[in-house]
C-alpha cells in the first residue's frame, strides 16, 4: 500500500482532483493500492442528489454567506462541512467486479479508522449517531448513539477501482456547527449540534495515527506526490462538475 500525504492544499477542489487522479491511476493499473490524506480551507460538500432538493439554493447561500465554498462530490452519503481541522482520508483499491466487495470495504474502513483513533486514546467504535451530519450506518463515533461522530465513510466505485473515503473531524469543529445547522435546516434534515466535537489530537496527530495503522495492516511506504499525479489533479480540480449548477435565488 502506497501512502500519499498531500498536507494542506490551497483549495478543496485540489483534494477532490487528487482523489480522482489516484482513482484513475489505480483503475488503469498505473498505481497499486493507495492511501491518500489531505486537508484544505473551509468548504461544504454535497452529493449530486442533494443539489436537486427544494432547499438546496437556500443551503448553498447560507454556506457561502458563512465563508464556506460549496462543492459537489462524486461519492455517496450526505452533506459535510470541513475546514483546516478536518482530514480527508481515502483508500483506493483495484477491483475486478464492481458488484462485489462494497460492504467488506466499508467494514474494513470503519475498523481501520477506529483502530487509528484508539491509538490516540479515543474509545472509537462503528455506529450511527443521532442527528449526525452525513447520516449512515458506516460512521465512526464515541459515546454511543447519543455521542460524537468523528468520521463518516463513503465510496466511489468504477469498473476497475474503488475509493473508500472518510472525512475525519479532528479539531476546530465548533466552527462547523453553525454552517451544518443552517445547511441541514435548509435541506429539511435533522442535525444535532452535540454530535460534533474535537478529537484529543489535531490533524497532524490523526494523520500520523492513520498512517501508522495503514502501515501495520497493509505494509508499504509513504511517498511524495509525483509530478504526473499533481498535473492530472490540477486538471481535474478545474472540472466544473465539482461546482453545483446555478441554483437561482436562495428563497426564504
Amino acid at each position: 500500500m502506497e501512502t500519499l500525504d498531500a498536507g494542506l492544499l490551497a483549495r478543496p477542489e485540489e483534494g477532490f482532483g487528487l482523489q480522482q487522479a489516484v482513482l484513475e491511476q489505480v483503475g488503469a493499473g498505473e498505481r497499486g493500492p493507495t492511501a491518500l490524506l489531505w486537508h484544505s480551507p473551509s468548504y461544504v460538500a454535497v452529493t449530486r442528489p442533494e443539489t436537486r432538493l427544494a432547499g438546496f439554493a437556500k443551503a448553498a447561500h447560507a454556506a457561502r454567506e458563512m465563508g464556506f465554498e460549496v462543492l459537489v462530490r462524486n461519492s455517496g452519503g450526505g452533506a459535510v462541512a470541513a475546514n483546516e481541522g478536518s482530514l480527508s482520508f481515502s483508500l483506493t483499491f483495484p477491483v475486478k467486479d464492481l458488484r462485489q466487495g462494497l460492504y467488506e470495504r466499508y467494514a474494513e474502513g470503519v475498523e481501520l479508522i477506529c483502530a487509528a483513533l484508539q491509538r490516540l486514546g479515543v474509545a472509537a467504535e462503528g455506529g450511527e449517531v443521532e442527528g449526525e451530519f452525513c447520516p449512515g450506518a458506516y460512521s465512526v463515533r464515541s459515546g454511543g448513539a447519543r455521542g460524537v461522530k468523528h468520521a463518516g465513510l463513503a465510496q466511489r466505485v468504477t469498473r476497475r477501482a474503488a475509493r473508500l473515503e472518510a472525512l475525519v473531524l479532528a479539531e476546530r469543529t465548533a466552527e462547523l456547527v453553525p454552517v451544518l445547522e443552517r445547511v441541514y435546516t435548509a435541506l429539511g434534515r435533522p442535525f444535532r449540534p452535540e454530535s460534533v466535537g474535537d478529537l484529543p489530537s489535531g490533524v497532524a496527530g490523526v494523520a500520523g495515527a492513520l498512517k501508522a495503522e495503514v502501515r501495520e495492516r497493509y505494509g508499504g511506504l509513504e511517498k511524495s506526490l509525483d509530478p504526473a499525479t499533481l498535473v492530472r489533479a490540477r486538471e481535474l480540480a478545474a472540472d466544473p462538475l465539482w461546482r453545483p449548477a446555478e441554483e437561482g435565488a436562495p428563497g426564504s
